[in-house]
C-alpha cells in the first residue's frame, strides 16, 4: 500500500522539481501572492514555517519526499526509518499544500490519506486492532471516494448525456485528438463511455461485501480505468494514489463475510 503510493509521490515530486521556476517571485505561483492567504503573527514559529515555503527553499519540500519516496521503493527500512520517511512524505504533502493548492487534485488527497494513516499505523506497531482500524479507514476512504465521484456525475445532465466526455477530450489539459473526433463521429459511445464509468464508480463499494472472484475482478476493472486514465487524459499519479488503497479494499473484503 504504502509501496504503490510512494511511487505517485515520486512522480509529482520530480514534476514538482521540473517546474520549480514556476514557484519563484516571478512565477504563477510566486508566494508573495499566495502568502497573502495567511495571516502574519510575527511569531517566530511562524516566521520560519513561511520562510520554508519561499523559493527557492521550498524546492527542498518536492526534493525530501523524492527521497523519501525513493528509499521507501528501493530499499529495506526497519519500522522507525520506515515511520520517518512516512513523516516526511505527510509532512511534504501537507507543506506543498499550504504553498499553493492549484494543481492539486483526487490523488494527491487520496495519497495524502495514505500515507496519514500509514503513519498513524506505524506509531502502534505492536497493536493489530490499530493496523486493522487504519486498513478499514483507507478502504472506507476508497470506497467514499469512487461513490461520490459517481453520485456528483450521475446528478450532471452533461454526464447523462455523455458531453461530458466529449467535452473533456476535447480540452487542450486532459483531451485526447484521436478519442475526441472518434467520440464525436459516434455519440453514442460518449453515452456509453459516461454511464460505465458512473455505474463503476457508484458500485466500487459493494467490493466490499462481493464474493472473492468478482472483488478481484472489480479491482483489476479499477485499475484498467486508472491505467486508461493516465494514458488518454495524462492522469498518471491516479493509478497510484487509488490502486494503493487496493490492498487494504481487498484485505476488507477478505475479512468481510460475502
Amino acid at each position: 500500500m504504502e509501496k504503490l503510493t510512494a511511487v505517485g509521490a515520486a512522480i509529482g515530486a520530480l514534476e514538482q522539481i521540473a517546474r520549480s521556476r514556476e514557484l519563484d517571485d516571478k512565477g504563477i505561483f510566486a508566494w508573495p501572492l499566495h502568502r497573502t492567504r495567511y495571516r502574519s503573527s510575527g511569531s517566530f514559529p511562524q516566521k520560519q514555517l513561511l520562510g520554508i515555503l519561499k523559493y527557492p527553499n521550498v524546492v527542498a519540500i518536492p526534493s525530501a519526499r523524492l527521497l523519501a519516496a525513493g528509499r521507501l521503493l528501493l530499499g529495506n527500512p526497519g519500522q522507525r526509518e520506515r515511520a520517518l520517511l512516512l513523516a516526511v512524505l505527510t509532512a511534504g504533502g501537507v507543506g506543498m499544500n499550504a504553498r499553493h493548492h492549484y494543481g492539486n487534485d483526487g490523488s494527491d488527497q487520496m495519497a495524502q490519506v495514505t500515507f496519514t494513516v500509514s503513519l498513524l499505523a506505524k506509531a502502534f506497531p505492536n497493536d493489530s486492532r490499530a493496523r486493522e482500524a487504519c486498513l478499514r479507514f483507507v478502504a472506507f476512504q476508497a470506497c467514499v471516494s469512487y461513490a461520490s465521484a459517481g453520485t456528483v456525475k450521475l446528478v450532471s445532465p452533461m454526464w447523462r448525456n455523455g458531453s461530458a466526455v466529449t467535452g473533456i477530450f476535447r480540452t487542450q489539459s486532459y483531451g485526447d485528438a484521436t478519442i475526441y473526433e472518434l467520440l464525436k463521429r459516434y455519440p453514442a459511445l460518449s453515452v456509453a463511455l459516461a454511464w460505465t464509468v458512473i455505474l463503476g464508480e457508484l458500485a466500487f463499494p459493494l467490493v466490499l461485501v462481493a464474493p472473492r472472484p468478482v472483488a478481484r475482478g472489480m479491482l483489476a476493472m479499477g485499475t484498467v480505468f486508472h491505467l486508461a486514465n493516465g494514458k488518454f487524459m495524462g492522469l498518471n499519479r491516479f493509478i497510484w494514489a487509488f490502486s494503493g488503497t487496493y490492498p487494504a479494499v481487498a484485505h476488507v473484503s477478505r475479512a468481510l463475510p460475502s
